[in-house]
C-alpha cells in the first residue's frame, strides 16, 4: 500500500529537516513502514508530499500521532491531506 501525505509547510527548512529525522526514525522503529522521502507535487496545490510504503494505514497513523513525533504546530503545518493507494493489484 502506498500512502501520500500532501501538506503545506510555513516553518524553516531546518525545522522541516528535524521533523523528517524524527519521522524517519519513528517509521524505522515501528517496522512495516518505509518512508520514501519528500517530493514536490507539481499537479497538486500543496508545498510538499511525503511518500510511504506501508503494511497498513492504521500503523502509519499511530506513528504520525505517537509520542515520538513532536506536537503539531498549526502555524507551520497548516493543513494536509492523505491519499491512500491500495495494491499492487493483480
Amino acid at each position: 500500500m502506498i500512502v501520500l501525505l500532501y501538506f503545506d509547510w510555513f516553518g524553516t527548512t531546518k525545522e522541516l529537516e528535524k521533523l523528517e529525522e524524527k519521522l524517519t526514525a519513528a517509521c524505522a522503529e515501528a517496522g512495516g513502514i518505509e518512508y520514501k522521502g519528500r517530493y514536490a507535487p507539481d499537479n497538486r496545490k500543496f508545498h510538499f508530499v511525503y511518500l510511504f510504503e506501508v503494511e497498513s494505514y492504521d500503523k502509519l497513523t499511530k506513528v504520525l500521532t505517537g509520542p515520538e513525533m513532536p506536537p503539531r504546530d498549526y502555524k507551520k503545518l497548516t493543513h494536509g491531506t492523505f491519499e491512500i493507494l491500495r495494491g499492487p493489484l493483480k
